[in-house]
């Protein structure tokens, strides 16, 4: 569980462009990523330097972008049906570190304006 959790809050901070459409708008739920992370083999993001950390992103794109849009759709339905049977406790504990992602991105935001 800690492994799901680091990459999530790994996508949550590299602003998940892996999960978007090209029309920039975000295509997956922050929920239906944190699912679709699960599911990704994942390596140690903080003991890889930033070099590391853009290759497994532009990796993540390139697969991301070779799917169709149909199996896309396909994902994402699966994705959701994964979060919605995740049991509560599960859900609220991801819940909180999305809100408290976006919390900080927002913080981030109002500071360099």
């Amino acid at each position: 569980m800690r492994t799901s959790l680091l990459a999530l809050t790994f996508v949550l901070a590299t602003g998940t462009a892996f999960a978007q459409d090209q029309g920039g708008h975000g295509f997956l739920s922050p929920e239906q990523r944190a699912m679709y992370m699960q599911t990704q083999p994942h390596a140690d993001f903080r003991a890889m330097s930033p070099e590391q950390r853009a290759a497994a992103r532009d990796q993540m794109r390139a697969q991301w972008q070779a799917m169709s849009d149909t199996d896309k759709q396909a994902l994402k339905a699966k994705l959701q049906a994964e979060w919605d049977a995740l049991p509560a406790d599960r859900k609220q504990a991801i819940e909180q570190r999305i809100a408290e992602r976006r919390a900080q991105h927002q913080q981030g935001q109002g500071q360099g304006q």
